[in-house]
Order: structure tokens, then sequence, then C-alpha cells
């Protein structure tokens, strides 16, 4: 009998909705934070994810706002600012990612020897086949991550 409630109870799991307030801040650095709990010009952003891989829904208001009842219609001067962040994050990531992509290329093509950590940390040291493989692999992903820029 309980080994029957407990697989109801988990199975029901799936079933219920969760709903999470996470608050997005942007630091004097331009570094973009996101936490459980509010700070000082933070945006509080609804998320709810419902079971059944429905997609996720997500509003944003100011974190001093009420999030009961029913929310102003959005301010079009926060919708431009806040789309400007999101194409400022994701600049940046790109830039990141390329930066990222371009140091491991060099540093593969400045390397005399390359080689993989095995499952002990040993080094296990690639063949010339395999080395020129990988160094044709990352000048592919650093050309991928760079391209657009």
């Amino acid at each position: 009998m309980r080994h029957a409630a407990v697989a109801v109870l988990i199975m029901s799991l799936p079933f219920t909705a969760a709903v999470a307030d996470v608050y997005r801040s942007v630091d004097a650095q331009g570094q973009v934070h996101y936490s459980d709990t509010p700070t000082p010009g933070a945006e509080l952003m609804h998320i709810q994810k419902l079971g059944f891989g429905a997609t996720n829904v997500a509003s944003s208001a100011p974190a001093s706002s009420s999030a009961a009842g029913n929310l102003p219609p959005p301010d079009p001067v926060k919708q431009q600012v806040a789309k400007q962040a999101v194409q400022q994050d994701v600049a940046q990531t790109r830039a990141d990612q390329c930066k990222k992509a371009t140091t491991d290329y060099n540093q593969s093509v400045n390397a005399r020897r390359i080689y993989k950590s095995g499952a002990n940390g040993e080094r296990e040291y690639l063949s010339d086949a395999d080395a020129d493989q990988q160094r044709l692999n990352l000048r592919l992903a650093m050309e991928s991550s760079c391209s657009g820029q």
C-alpha cells in the first residue's frame, strides 16, 4: 500500500505547476545577475513552468510592483530599454564565445603536441593525424563562433 501511494505521488509531480519569481539586475560593470531575492533596481521576472512540456511564460515588472492582481500594460520605454539590454547581453556572449574559440584554436596551433586528459588525469597524446583533425575542428568552431562580428 505504501509503495502504491509513493508511486501515485511521484507520478503526479509532472502535473503540478511551478511558479517562481526571479529578479534581474545589472551591476555597475554591466554584468546581468539573476536572483530569487529582490535587490534595489531589480526587475521582477514572473516565470511559470507548466507540466507536460508546456512552454514557459515570462513577464517582467518592476520589483516594487505587486505580483497579485492585474498588471498595468507594459511601458514602451521600458520595453525598448529591456530590448537593448538583451541585445547587449547577446552581443557580449557572442564576443566571449568568439574570444574563447580563437584562444583555443591559437593554443592548438602553437602547441607542439596536443593531448587529452585521461580518466585519472594522465595525459593521452594524440597522433599527428588526430592532432591535425583537432586543429581543424577548432578552426571551424572559431569561424562559426566569430561569424557575423
